[in-house]
């Protein structure tokens, strides 16, 4: 079980055994924007997947890390924490974790869609280098638009080491 101890000895990846817990994280959802008990199922054996959580005493946080191969994007699909977990810095430690994880495996790039109202999430995103590259009109079932945003790992990387 791989851990991100330069981080935070509380972010490991996910396996099988997590399924409930990562379906309670989505309860926070609307329900339109919830990832399904199958999908999850299907995201937890897939290689081209890598799932990440916070956990403490429990989970209190998830993330969702897409791989395409052939391309040196990943996508963050989904990020969760527990409403009464908000505020600790638990979104920001899986972020990291996430670049860490999308550097290992070669990618220059890190991408994410975001509803356009949800300026706590927007704001997070922007903290830790994220730039609006873009719109997806009507992206949600409710009709709503879809900011993307991206982090370049190619220029955070130079920048560390400098």
């Amino acid at each position: 079980m791989t851990t991100f101890p330069a981080l935070s000895p509380h972010i490991r990846r996910a396996g099988p055994q997590d399924l409930n817990a990562l379906l309670r994280l989505e309860e926070s959802f609307p329900e339109s924007d919830r990832v399904t008990r199958r999908n999850l199922l299907r995201q937890l054996h897939s290689p081209s997947v890598d799932v990440l959580l916070f956990e403490d005493s429990e989970v209190l946080g998830g993330l969702v890390l897409l791989f395409r191969k052939g391309l040196r994007i990943a996508r963050i699909y989904s990020i969760s924490v527990l409403p009464t977990a908000t505020g600790r810095g638990i979104g920001q430690a899986l972020l990291q974790a996430s670049i860490l994880a999308a550097g290992a495996r070669n990618c220059d790039r890190l991408r994410l869609e975001v509803r356009a109202s949800n300026a706590r999430a927007i704001s997070l995103y922007e903290r830790s280098g994220f730039c609006v590259i873009g719109k997806k009109p009507s992206y949600y079932d409710d009709g709503e638009t879809a900011l993307i945003l991206e982090l370049s790992l190619c220029q955070r990387q130079s920048s560390t080491h400098e």
